[in-house]
């Protein structure tokens, strides 16, 4: 087996590795990407089409905004809420009993926006978990049962007919499994434009494509301060190493003995046509007691499917249905809990992704603080 030595080496290649990568690139640094494929979560269909990870982006994602091609605008008017066999739209008579709830919840989401857009910036040149720590408010928030937020801010009820369902189908989360700061950021739609999207992945890796190896990490050792990473293939030494992995790979290597727990779900993307229980709009939400969490239509025939453990039947919701492609996410996400994981975990060594913070921006804004770490160092 060859060896190579490089100044840094990433090992993942998902929105955070690229991240770092294009960082390092822009600033001429020596570095490779060593992972099984491009884009980690950010996959999409065969044709480019639709989106099998994120589905949507908000407005103010100054960093991922970069690299992507918007389409259309995702608009409040466009959800249905299904509660077993009762559907409602949001701008109904029956929203008026919650009035006094949905406002006090738009202002307190104005403080929390205003907050964690300070936080993004912060986040360039300091870790998540301290910049979470120097904010006491949203401190508070992270380590506080979402659940109990809601019944201190007096809005149950309100939470329990609309915004539950809003948060299961994005977060695949009950209120009482999730932290309040991360039950306000799945809100940030109630006040923040978001988008379908297309992300210009090949674009985005076009002049750093020549650093990237597919290839299986097998092994991680650190010895006379120096990193051997060991794959299928060859062995690699490195000064730095950035791990733009899933969980088991921070317990393993990072010394990470606590995470929050991992969120799961399965996607299918189906051809059909829609029957009555999805023709009224074109985003379906469900209550967390649905084996069916989210159907999006994509305005050509298909749509996005997501659900639980067993799969529904799929001829209660389309005629002649068709399974184009299924992925199973786990994990989809690591947002429940109050755990915060420190990026830079010494020796030269960097966790970066959505371990703290879901999303894509959050998890592209660690790449720039492991790239900055380097560069600084350097």
């Amino acid at each position: 087996m060859t060896e190579k030595t490089y100044e840094t080496i990433i090992i993942g290649a998902g929105i955070a590795g690229l991240a770092c990568a294009k960082t390092l690139r822009e600033k001429n640094k020596d570095f490779i990407v060593i992972s099984n494929d491009i884009g980690g979560r950010i996959l999409t269909s065969e044709d480019k089409t639709a989106n099998y990870g994120a589905f949507f982006v908000c407005s103010d994602y100054n960093y991922v905004l970069n690299h992507v091609i918007l389409k259309n605008r995702i608009r409040l008017r466009d959800f249905c809420f299904h509660e077993k066999e009762k559907t409602y739209v949001l701008f109904q008579p029956k929203l008026i009993k919650y009035l006094f709830q949905f406002l006090k919840v738009i202002k307190i989401l104005y403080k929390f926006r205003k907050r964690f857009r300070k936080l993004r910036k912060k986040c360039l040149n300091i870790s998540q978990k301290k910049a979470i720590e120097q904010d006491p408010f949203l401190l508070d928030l992270y380590n506080q049962n979402a659940e109990d937020f809601v019944k201190k801010q007096k809005i149950q009820k309100g939470v329990e007919v609309y915004l539950s369902k809003a948060l299961n189908s994005t977060t695949f989360s009950k209120i009482n499994e999730m932290n309040a700061f991360s039950f306000l950021e799945f809100l940030l739609p109630l006040i923040t434009p978001i988008y379908r999207f297309k992300i210009e992945k090949d674009e985005m890796i076009e002049k750093f494509k020549d650093k990237i190896i597919i290839d299986q990490v097998n092994n991680i050792k650190y010895e006379k301060n120096n990193y051997k990473v060991i794959t299928k293939n060859k062995k690699f030494n490195c000064k730095n190493i950035v791990l733009a992995t899933e969980i088991p790979w921070s317990k393993r290597y990072a010394g990470v003995s606590k995470t929050n727990k991992p969120v799961e779900t399965n996607m299918l993307h189906v051809k059909g046509i829609p029957k009555s229980i999805l023709s009224k709009k074109k985003y379906h939400l469900f209550s967390p007691d649905s084996k069916v969490q989210a159907v999006a239509d994509l305005n050509d025939g298909t749509f996005l499917f997501y659900y639980k453990k067993t799969q529904p039947k799929l001829e209660k919701f389309f005629k002649n249905p068709q399974v184009i492609a299924h992925k199973y996410w786990n994990p989809a996400g690591t947002i429940n809990g109050h755990e915060l994981i420190e990026c830079n975990r010494g020796n030269n060594m960097y966790l970066i992704g959505d371990y703290n913070i879901a999303g894509l921006e959050e998890a592209y804004i660690t790449g720039l603080f492991a790239a900055n770490q380097i560069i600084k160092k350097s």
